[in-house]
């Protein structure tokens, strides 16, 4: 990352999931739980099998309905910063449970 002089980086931290998050708008439009995390991301697949160490075979297979185990679950909110507990209750309301 490139930063200007004097510019000061920005400071994440993790935010709880909730309806007025952006992703559960976007769940609620009909998308899949990954599609809606990855654009409203804006995560590339390489970058999460870069970042996560998730195989592109297994985000293919999350893409196409595979349960997240809890350890992927783990490194994928790590990545999104938001707690493994709010990217659970994502992928439950995408499954509509």
């Amino acid at each position: 990352m490139v930063y200007r002089k004097g510019e000061r980086p920005v400071e994440k931290q993790v935010v709880d999931y909730s309806p007025d998050h952006p992703v559960a708008s976007a769940i609620a439009d009909g998308d899949h739980w990954l599609d809606a995390w990855l654009g409203q991301m804006c995560t590339p697949w390489e970058a999460i099998t870069r970042k996560t160490g998730i195989s592109r075979e297994r985000i293919e297979e999350l893409n196409d309905d595979a349960e997240p185990t809890s350890d992927e679950i783990e490194k994928l909110a790590a990545l999104w910063w938001v707690t493994p507990e709010g990217l659970r209750t994502s992928i439950d309301q995408a499954n509509g449970t």
